[in-house]
């Protein structure tokens, strides 16, 4: 007869107990909040139903900023990925210096999300900042870049890009660090170009870690909120409203907690169906080693 230890489970204990107590709870009690009216500063709390997510659907400002959060991905992710990707190619041409330009690249990841915001409000400013400053020098009228709808996204997305392509750097860097020399040897032998080598060997070869890179990039994107509430507060007419602010914004300053709560579990959906959808079809075309 077969007897099973018990020392797996007692060993698991403590950590299924912390998720459960961290994760599976308040998740299913935010879900229970989603179907409640619940009074934030008297603590009353009424059962509406799918009222909340009926009120989501016919909201114009929670659509404007799915499609403000769908926009900045877009503009965010490719370009952080593009850039990390090339700038950390030409940092591994180089023969020296090499630590200094990690250092420099990852400076956008260590600041405080406030501290870059408010550098970049500088640099945003219609009349002295520094941007506008540049595009008058070539005879450009620089806008008033987090005051107007057309550039205020934008602003953000800049600001984006920044924070965030020096941390795929990193990864790129690591990535090719791990990267068969001798395949690169044998390929200069046989003849192969700079561009081949790069597109038959390095692109194919890192695909795992530009997975990873998209996954990441991807998610963090979704969730923007600091430098939309510092910089914009989701505005010029709701242009920089994100998802992520709007559940922010309806909960701790409309006091609207069902209606937030359910905004946030339509965000939580959202991203884990994106998550597996981005898995099943880009992980296909990864090649491990």
């Amino acid at each position: 007869m077969v007897t099973r230890s018990k020392s797996p489970y007692l060993l698991l204990f403590p950590t299924m107990t912390l998720y459960g107590v961290f994760f599976v709870f308040p998740f299913l009690y935010s879900l229970f909040i989603s179907f409640s009216e619940w009074q934030l500063l008297t603590g009353d709390m009424t059962f509406v139903g799918i009222q909340n997510y009926r009120q989501l659907a016919g909201s114009h400002i929670f659509k404007k900023a799915i499609g403000n959060t769908l926009m900045y991905v877009m503009a965010t992710m490719p370009v952080s990925m593009v850039l990390g990707l090339m700038y950390a190619l030409l940092i591994e041409q180089t023969k020296k210096a090499k630590a200094l330009y990690r250092f420099i690249f990852f400076i956008p990841v260590v600041i405080s999300v406030a501290a870059a915001s408010l550098s970049f409000s500088l640099l945003y400013n219609a009349r002295h900042g520094l941007i506008n400053q540049v595009l008058a020098l070539v005879g450009i009228q620089g806008p008033n870049w987090l005051n107007e709808s057309k550039s205020a996204l934008l602003a953000l997305v800049i600001l984006g890009i920044w924070q965030s392509f020096g941390y795929n750097v990193i990864l790129f860097m690591a990535g090719i660090q791990q990267l068969d020399k001798e395949l690169y040897e044998a390929a200069a032998i046989d003849g192969l170009s700079p561009f081949t080598r790069l597109t038959r060997l390095t692109l194919p070869l890192l695909s795992p870690v530009t997975f990873f890179v998209f996954v990441m990039t991807t998610l963090s994107s979704f969730q923007v909120f600091a430098t939309v509430q510092i910089l914009t507060m989701g505005g010029p007419n709701n242009a920089t409203n994100m998802m992520v602010f709007f559940v922010w914004q309806e909960a701790f300053k409309f006091f609207n907690t069902g209606l937030a709560t359910a905004a946030a579990t339509v965000l939580f959906v959202a991203m884990m169906i994106l998550t597996l959808v981005m898995v099943r079809i880009v992980q296909r075309k990864v090649h491990y080693q």
